[in-house]
């Protein structure tokens, strides 16, 4: 069996070796603003608009949390990257003078859309989102590698009135009547009346009631996990709220007599559910008009839902109901519990899901290894927390393994009867990979790329070694850096030209190309024809064997080399420790 250990290994390498951020493409920018302002025209609010000022303080925090490997809204003076301890104090540095901000944060998404889908699923970020009275924005994104579709990442969002920022840039009021002061920095003394004016056309802009999800939406979520502040600390896990919140200018009071929601299909009522309002918040962030259900189980994959309000205010009862569907994954669906179930599947459908419902004990899938035959390949990707996309190619009969948190397993079985091309087709694979496997590959050299056609990776834990094969690109003196790698179906014995990579990811090729000697002409092999490599972090090996050096020769007394062994023996420490802390971090 072959283990997927090596990719997520190197991955996790590459996030701890990069120390400055910065990086971002422009496309997610874009789309993050359009996305936005797409969830707030279909809630029928207005479209923020971007603020410079507002978007160099996003940026600065998006780049403060990945260069700190950080999460959250604040900052501590010192740290790299500082530029103002709160959300205000970041938008005053960046020359917004009014006070009345707001700011939302996501941490490690792959993508704009993912990190408002998350946000927007989170009950108190959202509201923010779905501000009756902010109308302008600033969003900042930061990743530490763009090569890296798993790296460390983070999104901020600043917010505000434009027209409040406005009156802090004018003139301070000096006449009789009543006035705000410190709602601006530096402070401008604002006449009372003109500032609630700002907040009234800023609510009448907007609906008289928000809902969210909205009606007919059909693409949401079916889940909801944690925030910070917890909405539901008692619950690691749990379905997607749906909120409605009232405009205060429109309603002085409401009472909600009822908030239910209730599966399309059969008008069953979803229970258990718990309500938070303002006096049932546990975190105190809700507003006497804003209410979020929450059921306490997560909603299906594909199902449709509709929800019902009667509530009561002064312009007497009324009855709100409106409707939703959860995201159609468009593959299969296949729900298990981890208890040895098996999956069968056709070998045309390479492509499906695993939901594994949470449990007290195990409300997330956590981590996943899966172990398959020589021949097979397997790709995957989390869609949520209980959640697996699987892309898997292999042969009929051929079975797959996956082992998860909790001692939990599942199987998968390839299925279906072949036709007679495909298994003559596959006759002629299998001679055609003896007859490769029969031959010992040489690593070779050409425009810069180093083929390595057989590479024997043996892990710490475990003894028997990966088979893959790995390009790596000249890109400087004596330094490669790996651009391509996959695992290979091949013999497990070597040959006399098999590279290995050690548990702490050296390099050895015993066999030198000739091309690669031509190349570095003033080089040579003084005592074997091999070479060893040390990797330095961000893919990257660098040659460091003996046998390998410049012509001019120089000198090193023992001591010296003594204290060179150290420093290497040092650097692969520290590599070793701070990848086994992203890894506990991640389980």
């Amino acid at each position: 069996m072959i283990y997927f250990q090596l990719p997520i290994l190197f991955s996790l390498l590459l996030a701890v070796e990069i120390t400055l951020a910065g990086v971002f493409e422009p496309q997610s920018l874009e789309q993050a603003y359009a996305y936005l302002n797409q969830i707030r025209a279909s809630a029928n609010l207005t479209e923020f608009s971007q603020n410079p000022q507002l978007e160099i303080a996003a940026f600065n925090h998006a780049n403060y949390l990945v260069d700190n490997f950080m999460t959250g809204h604040y900052e501590v003076p010192g740290t790299f990257g500082f530029t103002g301890v709160s959300p205000k104090e970041r938008t005053i540095n960046a020359g917004y003078r009014s006070l009345s901000v707001s700011e939302n944060v996501s941490t490690g998404n792959a993508n704009s859309i993912d990190s408002l889908d998350r946000l927007m699923s989170a009950i108190y970020h959202r509201f923010g989102f779905l501000d009756l009275v902010n109308n302008e924005i600033g969003i900042g994104i930061a990743k530490v590698s763009l090569e890296t579709p798993n790296s460390y990442s983070a999104y901020t969002y600043n917010m505000g009135n434009s027209e409040y920022n406005t009156l802090c840039e004018g003139p301070a009021f000096s006449g009789k009547g009543r006035y705000y002061f410190n709602a601006c920095e530096p402070n401008v003394n604002i006449n009372a009346n003109t500032y609630q004016n700002v907040k009234i056309k800023a609510m009448g802009n907007n609906p008289n009631i928000v809902v969210w999800p909205v009606n007919d939406e059909q693409n949401v979520p079916p889940v909801f996990f944690e925030e910070t502040p917890d909405p539901l600390p008692d619950y690691s896990v749990s379905g997607y709220p749906i909120s409605i919140q009232f405009n205060p200018l429109v309603f002085t009071q409401v009472n909600l007599n009822t908030f239910k929601l209730y599966q399309e299909q059969d008008n069953r009522e979803i229970q258990p559910t718990r309500l938070l309002s303002q006096s049932t918040d546990p975190n105190g962030k809700l507003s006497t008009f804003q209410y979020a259900l929450f059921p306490l189980k997560r909603l299906e994959w594909n199902r449709a839902y509709w929800a019902e309000v009667e509530y009561t205010s002064h312009l007497g009862m009324e009855t709100l109901r409106w409707r939703f569907e959860t995201r159609d994954l468009g593959v299969p669906i296949f729900t298990v519990q981890g208890e040895n179930e098996e999956i069968f599947i056709s070998k045309n459908t390479p492509t499906f899901v695993v939901y594994i419902p949470p449990t007290l004990n195990f409300p997330k899938i956590g981590r996943i290894n899966y172990t398959f035959p020589p021949g097979a390949t397997v790709e995957t990707a989390f869609e949520d927390g209980n959640t697996l996309w699987i892309n898997l190619s292999a042969k009929i009969g051929q079975e797959i393994n996956f082992n998860f948190s909790g001692e939990r397993h599942f199987m998968v079985k390839i299925t279906v009867e072949e036709s007679l091309e495909e298994t003559v087709e596959e006759s002629l694979e299998e001679e055609s990979l003896e007859e490769t496997v029969e031959e010992c590959e040489q690593t070779t050299f050409f425009s810069k790329i180093l083929h390595i056609p057989t590479l024997h990776y043996t892990s710490s834990q475990e003894k028997r070694p990966i088979i893959l094969w790995a390009d790596l690109e000249l890109i400087g003196d004596r330094l490669f850096k790996i651009i391509r790698y996959n695992f290979k179906t091949a013999r497990a014995e070597p040959c006399e030209a098999t590279a290995t990579l050690s548990p702490n990811l050296n390099l050895h090729l015993p066999v030198v190309p000739e091309e690669l000697m031509i190349l570095f002409q003033n080089w040579h092999s003084s005592t074997a024809e091999s070479i060893n490599l040390q990797y330095i972090g961000d893919l990257q090996f660098k040659i460091v064997t003996e046998n390998f050096s410049p012509k001019t020769t120089f000198k090193h007394d023992k001591q010296s080399l003594n204290q060179d062994n150290a420093q290497i023996l040092l650097i692969l420490m520290i590599i070793l420790i701070l990848t086994a802390i992203v890894i506990l971090g991640m389980t």
